[in-house]
């Protein structure tokens, strides 16, 4: 007998790819259990084990970034007082770098990162803490299926208590944009293309640009609740704003942005963060006047 759960939870991280650097990820999460029946005639109680492979989930790969370890141009170093460092060298010569506390970062036993193979992993990781009955687990990760505008931005908000503030986790998110009332699809793409595979980084947070051997990078760096973040991304990869990247702030930022480019427009923008969920802004220039 199988017993499943369509959308148990919605995980948000960020992970390395070697082709495209740091990328922002949403994945709805489904799991399938495999056992016999008790005498209750149930696999297991699945309200206890929601919760624990939900509660693992949080613990051990959401809000995370995920590196794949066993490439052969990542490098994990163990720090001290539970931190650590990753970096990855390109074969042109750049480079990436972050060091955050240990929490902050799911090391992954394979050299590239998928779905699938996420998803193997956290099957390999979770069913000897699950009830004995269970013979099987299987956990299946999905992106969202986004037939229009999409983009993949990570981040940190050093602000936030929880999780959100680890300096580099993020999303996957449609956008919808909204001119004089009527749905733009020019806008949505060409906003999707600013914010292709992109990091959002903050003035506050910019500790300076780094040239090295022809490469030009952001350095970014704060402390929160957690400890010290920082990250090293080649400048190529990120869009500077000036305040918090709360999904509030980057919907008032695409509407006040277009706004100015299309004035005499009136400009809604519909900013998702992830599945489902997101922040609505609205803006008028009026020409020559903001009205």
């Amino acid at each position: 007998m199988k017993l499943f759960v369509n959308n148990l939870t919605q995980v948000d991280l960020s992970y390395f790819d070697a082709q495209r650097g740091l990328l922002g990820e949403s994945w709805q999460t489904d799991v399938v259990l495999t056992g016999k029946l008790n005498d209750e005639s149930m696999i297991c109680d699945f309200s206890i084990v929601k919760k624990q492979i939900k509660k693992w989930l949080d613990e051990h790969i959401d809000h995370m970034l995920a590196i794949p370890v066993n490439h052969p141009n990542a490098h994990l170093t163990d720090m001290t007082q539970g931190r650590v460092s990753f970096q990855f060298d390109h074969d042109d010569g750049s480079r990436f770098r972050c060091d955050a506390p240990v929490q902050a970062i799911c090391a992954l036993p394979m050299e590239n990162i998928t779905p699938q193979t996420a998803a193997s992993w956290v099957e390999s990781q979770i069913l000897d803490l699950l009830p004995a009955e269970l013979e099987a687990v299987s956990i299946r990760f999905t992106p969202e299926n986004i037939e229009g505008a999409q983009y993949q931005y990570s981040h940190g908000l050093k602000k936030h208590a929880g999780n959100c503030q680890r300096i580099a986790h993020g999303h996957r998110s449609t956008i919808k944009i909204y001119s004089d009332g009527q749905q733009d699809s020019e806008l949505e793409n060409q906003w999707a293309q600013r914010w292709h595979d992109i990091y959002l980084g903050t003035e506050d947070d910019l500790l300076g640009i780094i040239e090295e051997h022809g490469h030009h990078y952001h350095h970014f760096g704060y402390v929160s609740q957690q400890g010290f973040f920082e990250l090293t991304i080649n400048s190529q990869q990120v869009y500077m704003l000036n305040g918090d990247t709360t999904v509030e702030s980057l919907s008032a930022h695409i509407a006040q942005t277009l706004a100015e480019e299309n004035p005499g427009k009136h400009i809604e923008v519909h900013a998702f963060e992830g599945i489902g969920k997101g922040a609505i802004s609205e803006k008028t220039f009026l020409k020559d006047v903001d009205a």
